[in-house]
C-alpha cells in the first residue's frame, strides 16, 4: 500500500477535487479498512491467507501521525517509512516497495502480491517478481486511467479498482473551513492552578478545547486511543497546538512552555470520556 497515492487518489475520487491536503484525510476505521482490503485481495486473486500488509508512507516530522501509529499497531501490518522533502514530496518510499517486493519473491515467501500504487518506478519490481513466478496484481484507486501509469498497468497480471463508494465509507475527509463541531466538556483546571495568573496555561487549555471541538469523531477517537499509553502529541495536532497558542500569546514560546502546553493537551484529552 502506497499511502501517499492511496490518500491523494482516494480524496480526489470522493471529493472530485485535487486540492485536498493530506492533513485533512484520515482513515475512518483502521481495522475495518484492513479487513476490506483483505476481502478485495481475495476477490482479485486466489489468495486466502495473506502474509501481511506492507504500508508505505512518509514520516512528516519527528513522530508518527495518528493514522501511522494506529495502523502500525494492527496485527499483520508492517509500517515502512520514507521521508518528506522540503517540497512535501515523498522520498525513499518507492525504493522500499521495490526492495520488499523483489526480496519476498526471491525468497519464495509469496505467490501473489497486490500492490496499491500508480507509480511507473515500480515497473521493474513487477518484472523481477514475475520472473520468480509471482503474480503481481495492481489495485488502483479511483480513476486509474489518470492516476496509474499505463506501463505499470500493462505489467500487472490483473488490475482492480477501489471506487468512490468503497473509499467514501473508509476515508474521513474534513474541510478546515467548515469543521464539524463535537460537544466536549470544559477543561479541568489542576488543583492549585489559577488560569488568571498563568496566561500560557489558560490559553493552552482554551486551544485544547478548540482543537478537540473541531476534530472529526474518528480522529478524536484515534487520538484518545493513542494517548492512553503515550505522552507524545501526534504531529497533526501538535503543530496546530503550538502555533495557535503562540499566536494567541503574540510571541514565540520557550521550550519549557512547549512542554507544558503539550502536557496540558494530553491531560485534557485523557480527561474526556469516549
Amino acid at each position: 500500500m502506497d499511502a501517499g497515492y492511496f490518500f491523494a487518489a482516494g480524496a480526489q475520487a470522493v471529493t472530485k477535487s485535487s486540492n485536498t491536503k493530506r492533513r485533512d484525510i484520515s482513515v475512518t476505521n483502521p481495522t475495518e479498512l484492513l479487513a476490506a482490503l483483505a476481502r478485495q485481495a481475495e476477490q482479485q486473486t486466489s489468495i486466502r491467507h495473506a502474509l501481511r500488509v506492507y504500508w508505505y508512507d512518509a514520516l512528516s516530522g519527528p513522530r508518527l501521525s495518528i493514522d501511522q501509529s494506529s495502523l502500525a499497531d494492527q496485527p499483520g501490518v508492517k509500517l515502512r517509512l520514507g521521508s518528506l522533502n522540503s517540497a512535501g514530496e515523498q522520498k525513499g518510499v518507492d525504493s522500499l516497495v521495490v526492495t520488499d517486493l523483489i526480496e519476498l519473491a526471491r525468497n519464495r515467501a509469496i505467490t501473489d502480491a497486490v500492490v496499491v500504487s500508480g507509480d511507473e518506478d515500480l515497473r521493474i519490481a513487477f518484472q523481477i517478481a514475475q520472473s520468480y513466478g509471482v503474480r503481481v496484481h495492481l489495485l488502483a484507486v479511483g480513476d486509474y486511467r489518470h492516476n496509474v501509469s499505463p506501463a505499470l498497468r500493462m505489467e500487472a497480471d490483473s488490475v482492480g479498482v477501489l471506487d468512490a463508494t468503497w473509499l467514501a465509507s473508509r476515508l474521513t475527509i474534513t474541510s478546515p473551513k467548515a469543521p464539524a463541531p463535537i460537544a466536549v466538556p470544559d477543561p479541568v483546571t489542576p488543583i492549585g492552578t489559577d488560569p488568571a495568573m498563568d496566561p500560557v496555561n489558560a490559553i493552552a487549555r482554551q486551544v485544547a478545547v478548540e482543537l478537540l471541538a473541531t476534530a472529526h469523531e474518528g480522529a478524536r477517537t484515534l487520538l484518545q486511543q493513542h494517548l492512553l499509553n503515550n505522552t507524545s502529541v501526534p504531529p497533526e495536532f501538535d503543530r496546530r497546538l503550538i502555533a495557535i497558542t503562540a499566536a494567541k500569546l503574540g510571541r514565540q514560546l520557550t521550550g519549557d512552555e512547549n512542554r507544558r502546553i503539550r502536557g496540558i493537551f494530553v491531560g485534557y484529552v485523557r480527561s474526556i470520556k469516549s
